[in-house]
Order: structure tokens, then C-alpha cells, then sequence
């Protein structure tokens, strides 16, 4: 399938959410809860327009994708939502953003980031931290000590595979540890 050129697509915007609730909540009974929501407040040509999608949720913390000309009406109705999966919740909005990076990093907390169990951990005589994101050669990394990320707007610390292999390196850059 063909992707739309960048001008004919539509502009979204990100909510990134915070569930209160008295119990977990899954994601298929929010998806659903907002969904019923939105039908009896706006009718099925206002919930289409709205283009409202849940893109991640862990049981706390989501984010939402919706039309950035339907910001408030995505609002108010995540303010309708008092329980979800037969729990009494609510739905808070931390912040909204033009991307899914800034809508993670600045509003949804970063112990939310890391899963509890099965960490990958980096510790080199430079920094230490949580392996949040592998791609290629590139690793963004979570370090233990958040002094080392002020004033950068940003969690993570971007490092390669050079970097952690040591100082041995060929004139070419390359590394004899990998």
C-alpha cells in the first residue's frame, strides 16, 4: 500500500494519560470504554472524526492518538469515563504533544519505562543504566545517575557499540571487541 505524501495527511496529536482506578485495568476494557463514551456523547460521525486510538497502555500509563483539530472534545471525553471493566476510574491527561517521543518523555514517569524483570544493564567506567531501545550499532540507555541527563530535555543517554567495547580501536574507527 502506497503512504500519503506528508502535506495530504492528517495532523495528529498524542495525550499521554494517567489511569486512576481501584484496580488494574486492562487495555481492551479502556479501548471499549472510551469507545462507548465517545459513540453517546458525539454520535458515530462525531467518534469518527475524533480518530481517538489507544497506541500503548501498560495498565497506568498510555498514550492516545487522536485529529489535532479535536483536541478538546477528545478531552472532555476522557473526562466523561468514570469506570472502566466495571472498576471505578478516571482518566487524567499528563500532557499533550505532536510526537510519541516527546508525549514518553516528558509526561509519562520513567519508572514506567523500564520493565522490572529482564532489564538488559550497562555498566562501564563512564555510565551505567537500563538499555531502554537497541537499533543497530545505537543504544539509548536510562543511566542510574539522572545528573548526567539535566539540561538535555531528555531521559536517555545515546550511546554506539564502539563506545562500550573499550578503547582499542583500529584507524578506521571500527572495534576489535565486537
Amino acid at each position: 500500500m502506497r503512504t500519503w505524501l506528508p502535506v495530504l495527511r492528517d495532523r495528529r496529536r498524542y495525550f499521554a494519560i494517567e489511569v486512576e482506578a481501584e484496580d488494574r485495568v486492562r487495555r481492551t476494557d479502556l479501548a471499549s470504554e472510551i469507545r462507548a463514551s465517545q459513540t453517546s456523547l458525539f454520535g458515530d460521525l462525531g467518534a469518527a472524526r475524533n480518530r481517538l486510538r489507544i497506541i500503548s497502555f501498560d495498565g497506568r500509563f498510555g498514550i492516545l492518538r487522536h485529529s489535532h483539530e479535536r483536541t478538546e472534545e477528545c478531552r472532555a471525553l476522557l473526562a466523561t469515563v468514570h469506570s472502566v471493566g466495571g472498576v471505578r476510574a478516571a482518566i487524567r491527561v499528563r500532557g499533550i504533544s505532536g510526537t510519541i517521543k516527546a508525549a514518553t518523555e516528558k509526561y509519562i514517569p520513567q519508572s514506567t519505562l523500564q520493565p522490572d524483570e529482564n532489564v538488559r544493564r550497562v555498566d562501564s567506567g563512564l555510565v551505567s543504566g537500563s538499555v531502554v531501545r537497541v537499533h543497530g550499532r545505537e543504544i539509548d540507555l536510562c543511566p542510574d545517575d539522572q545528573k548526567m541527563t539535566e539540561g538535555s530535555g531528555t531521559r536517555y543517554v545515546g550511546l554506539t557499540s564502539f563506545d562500550l567495547c573499550g578503547e582499542d580501536t583500529d584507524a578506521d574507527g571500527t572495534s576489535d571487541g565486537l
